[in-house]
């Protein structure tokens, strides 16, 4: 338990996310449909409101491969 409340934990960035997808007009509906979660999901992750590490790598490789 110690650890956990000492240990810093790096964050990934996600200011990116927002501007790569807009740079490649790509739409949040697209976005939200190829990854199979509602356009929420994407707008909460890309607003800093929602985090999923997990997703925003994928978001992200995914936004970097289109």
């Amino acid at each position: 338990m110690f650890r956990c409340l000492t240990t810093t934990v790096t964050v990934p960035g996600i200011a990116d996310l927002r501007p790569l997808r807009q740079a490649k007009n790509i739409t949040l509906t697209a976005a939200a449909r190829h990854f199979g979660v509602w356009p929420a999901t994407i707008s909460t992750l890309e607003r800093g409101i929602r985090r999923d590490d997990t997703l925003a790598h994928a978001y992200r490789d995914w936004l970097n491969a289109a």
